[in-house]
């Protein structure tokens, strides 16, 4: 999909905020979108490809027939078969359920607030901040344009809406002025790779296996992967006249590198999970750019925890957890 405009509301680099105000600026840019105008390009563009698409309509279950999954049965009662029933479906899948595959994972609160009136250096910039003020995960600032912005943070253990709170009352510098006009919340799993997420004539993808970057939280890259590797996948499998479990299981070659990343993010994340704000402090001193995207991402840890080595403080808390 083209970043036209309508679409895209606005284009952001991104900060991260140690807990003493020093930040990591990273010169990337993405983009802050009108998400209802960019799932109806993706409709269209799923249809022009000869999906079928059914609007409003819900999963109830999957049907089996000799413990193999073969289609699915919608609250309305009505029947739809198909040779492989692929779950993208979220944490709370249906599929998953209905199917017998165990997707549990590890996940995180967030709660966030649409806001009007913040007081900000720059409306391209996004922020994500670390610290004990979010105990196990990150708050953050994303301008979508220059009067409004989500404002939200995830944490475990607690209350996202209690921390949140207490982070905008920390800053009144940006928020003085600032008016809530939205409220929303949801559950990201950061757990890794969910238990099962394959069976007979079944596959799960997206955040209904957990495949999101831990650290982060991030869903989206690893979703589309998801998509394009099940997609070669399930062609296969047709094409072979084999859909089972054993089958559908080369899934996981086509998605190795994903796997990778997913689980050396969660490492990176286990390690971080630890560390004091005075520790952050120290991080934000040594790192650059690079290293942050790399941890964040699950790309050349190891690599990022040599550099840590020498640091007399991070070389024991950090970098030999990294290697």
């Amino acid at each position: 999909i083209e970043p036209k405009p309508g679409v895209v509301s606005n284009e952001l680099n991104m900060k991260v905020y140690a807990p003493s105000g020093k930040y990591v600026e990273i010169p990337l840019h993405g983009y802050a979108i009108n998400k209802d105008l960019f799932l109806l390009e993706l409709a269209k563009k799923a249809y022009l490809a000869g999906a079928e698409i059914r609007v409003g309509e819900r999963v109830e279950s999957v049907l089996k027939e000799n413990g193999k999954v073969c289609g699915v049965r919608t609250v309305k009662g009505e029947i739809l078969r198909g040779k492989v029933v692929v779950g993208a479906d979220g944490y709370n899948s249906v599929v998953a359920k209905s199917s017998g595959l165990d997707n549990s994972t590890e996940l995180i609160p967030t709660y966030q607030y649409k806001m009007v009136g913040l007081e900000l250096d720059s409306y391209n910039s996004g922020r994500i901040y670390v610290g004990s003020m979010a105990p196990g995960g990150y708050a953050w600032i994303f301008p979508k344009d220059e009067q409004v912005a989500n404002v939200g943070i995830g944490v475990r253990p607690g209350s996202p809406k209690l921390y949140l709170d207490k982070f905008i009352k920390d800053r009144p510098e940006i928020f003085r002025r600032a008016k809530i006009i939205g409220v929303g919340g949801y559950v990201v799993p950061i757990g890794g790779l969910a238990k099962e997420y394959i069976g007979d004539g079944v596959i799960l993808i997206g955040d209904a296996a957990g495949m999101v970057i831990p650290f982060t939280g991030a869903g989206i890259h690893s979703s589309i992967a998801a998509g394009k590797a099940v997609s070669r996948t399930i062609a296969e499998a047709l094409e072979k006249g084999d859909t089972s479990r054993k089958a559908l299981s080369s899934f996981e070659k086509e998605y190795e590198g994903w796997i990778k990343r997913i689980k050396d993010s969660l490492r990176a994340m286990r390690v971080f999970e630890r560390l004091s704000d005075n520790d952050l402090n120290e991080l934000a001193n040594v790192l650059d750019y690079e290293d942050v995207i790399n941890l964040a991402n699950g790309i050349e840890v190891g690599k990022v925890a040599m550099k840590l080595m020498k640091h007399p403080l991070l070389a024991t808390k950090v970098a030999k957890a990294l290697l």
